[in-house]
């Protein structure tokens, strides 16, 4: 998947942002390990982790004290040099951990992403935890059903 102009480029990343999200809220690890870089670096409230391999096992771990996260992409920002590119995107969460309770969680991330093989994957990404807080989700999830 090569692009040609701008245009398509911050489309491709805006993509990117997307399936990133998607997967979180569908628990898929394949489809959320393959947004990243093979030496990605993802820092996530003070904890850093090192390579897509080692990425997916913190993110299943993190993942493991939810019954769900709902993620939810707001705003965003790109800059596009080359195969390089930064952005910042803010976001909100509802999560309800094994025990019910449940979180809305306001938050941004600060990225880089690096071109591969023609598709933007994520270099970096850096989550900074802006509100957490009570939320009443005490009605019924669904899980996505393909």
């Amino acid at each position: 998947m090569s692009f040609s102009n701008p245009v398509e480029e911050e489309m491709a990343i805006r993509d990117l942002v997307a399936r990133y999200a998607d997967a979180v809220n569908r628990s898929d690890q394949n489809d959320w390990g393959a947004t990243w870089a093979e030496d990605g670096l993802w820092s996530l409230m003070g904890m850093e982790s090192k390579g897509r391999e080692n990425i997916v096992q913190f993110w299943l771990g993190a993942m493991a004290g939810f019954k769900f996260a709902i993620h939810m992409n707001g705003s965003g920002t790109l800059n596009i040099a080359g195969e390089q590119a930064s952005g910042r995107w803010y976001l909100t969460e509802y999560t309800c951990d094994l025990e019910g309770n449940a979180a809305t969680i306001l938050g941004v991330y600060d990225d880089q992403y690096v071109k591969s093989a023609g598709s933007w994957l994520f270099k970096e990404r850096k989550y900074q935890v802006l509100y957490m807080g009570p939320a009443d989700l005490s009605g019924n999830y669904q899980p996505y059903q393909p």
